[in-house]
């Protein structure tokens, strides 16, 4: 680890400091990202790893698999500046195998799209069969990582060892739900998974999953920080919880990685993440709900992953009750109100960058709403 090295070379407690570690995380995830992402960008055009039948001739769209370099960057920056405790190991085992799901079904989009415009696939062929691999294999994997991972960490993690879930505007002290150990487990894979599945739907628009990314690593993060501290947590009502501040350093590095990946997936984008970024990432910001014992707040930091994936459970079940109506005119959301705005703005892109910010200030505003309820509220 790079910043303990330094500490013993220079005997600086500067070094040692979870601040510190947290801001050099930021800002070399950054850096690295800045500076490698053009290059990953232009090997996956020679890859021709895009996911889009649309595109002209004199220019092809954007490459996928985007989120697989700034995955790689978080790993190795979290590795060089937090001390590797097992909810540090923890939060990137999920973020790891999240990922690797996601670049599966990646890879199987790109080599279908490949196939149709080769002329081996019919666009009727594809229409028959899953884009990418199968949702019951993706998220037969999804539980089966989390599940592994979840009943590690609630063997060696002691404050999930309680089974409990605090309950949003009550005080731990007073009340809180508890589960059996298999129940928690079960619980925490579910938590993990379904933030997966939120961030994968919200992942529809340019840089549209980021920014509700960001806000929930920046929750996770300051929320770590002050319950793993023994003065500020016994002052704000919270639970000390010993070892979680280490995640603040991980939060940093995500936010940080997410943030620069912003410079090149703003409208228009050069390149989109793909389900390798938005699973692992969900995947990894689910599970750090869960360790710093704040799941039921993903209800309000994450109010946007869960509006897209509500909205896709919505329109199947009303689909399917109701003998073939629709409750959206398309799901996830932002494809609802995409359809929405058709008629009130003459080019699409007017609308998506409208869809974009409203987004993006939602989020924003969950993340302070959030933070207010959690510290202030109870």
């Amino acid at each position: 680890m790079l910043s303990l090295w330094l500490h013993d070379v220079t005997n600086l407690a500067l070094f040692d400091g979870r601040l510190f570690r947290a801001g050099a995380a930021a800002i070399v995830a950054s850096a690295l990202v800045l500076g490698s992402l053009p290059y990953w960008i232009a090997f996956l055009r020679r890859m021709d790893a895009t996911s889009d039948l649309s595109g002209h001739a004199h220019q092809s769209p954007p490459p996928i698999m985007g989120g697989l370099l700034l995955v790689a960057v978080v790993l190795v920056v979290s590795l060089m500046f937090a001390k590797p405790n097992i909810q540090v190991l923890a939060i990137l085992a999920i973020l790891a195998s999240y990922a690797a799901v996601g670049a599966l079904d990646d890879l199987a989009k790109i080599r279908s799209k490949r196939l149709i415009r080769q002329g081996k696939l019919t666009r009727e062929q594809w229409m028959n069969k899953a884009d990418g691999i199968s949702a019951r294999l993706r998220l037969g994997l999804y539980f089966v990582f989390s599940l592994l991972v979840s009943w590690a960490a609630f063997q060696f993690v002691p404050h999930l060892q309680s089974a409990s879930v605090a309950i949003p505007f009550i005080k731990p002290s007073l009340f809180q739900l508890h589960l059996p150990g298999w129940g928690f487990v079960l619980f925490m894979s579910f938590v993990v998974t379904a933030t997966a599945n939120g961030a994968n739907f919200t992942d529809g628009l340019d840089s549209l999953v980021s920014v509700p990314l960001v806000t929930s690593a920046i929750f996770t993060g300051v929320v770590a920080y002050i319950s793993g501290n023994y003065i500020w947590s016994h002052h704000l009502l919270l639970p000390h919880l010993p070892g979680v501040d280490e995640l603040l350093v991980v939060a940093g590095a995500m936010s940080g990685a997410l943030m620069a990946y912003l410079w090149f997936n703003s409208p228009p984008a050069e390149i989109y993440m793909g389900d390798s970024g938005s699973i692992g990432f969900g995947g990894a910001i689910g599970m750090m709900y869960v360790f710093v014992k704040a799941e039921l707040f993903l209800l309000v930091v994450g109010f946007v992953f869960l509006a897209e994936a509500m909205s896709v459970a919505l329109q199947i079940g009303w689909f399917k009750w109701s003998g073939g109506k629709r409750l959206f005119r398309m799901a996830p959301l932002h494809h609802h109100f995409q359809k929405l705005m058709e008629d009130k703005y003459r080019r699409k892109t007017d609308a998506n960058s409208k869809i974009i910010w409203r987004f993006h200030l939602v989020s924003l505003f969950m993340l302070l709403l959030g933070l207010v309820l959690f510290f202030k509220v109870r």
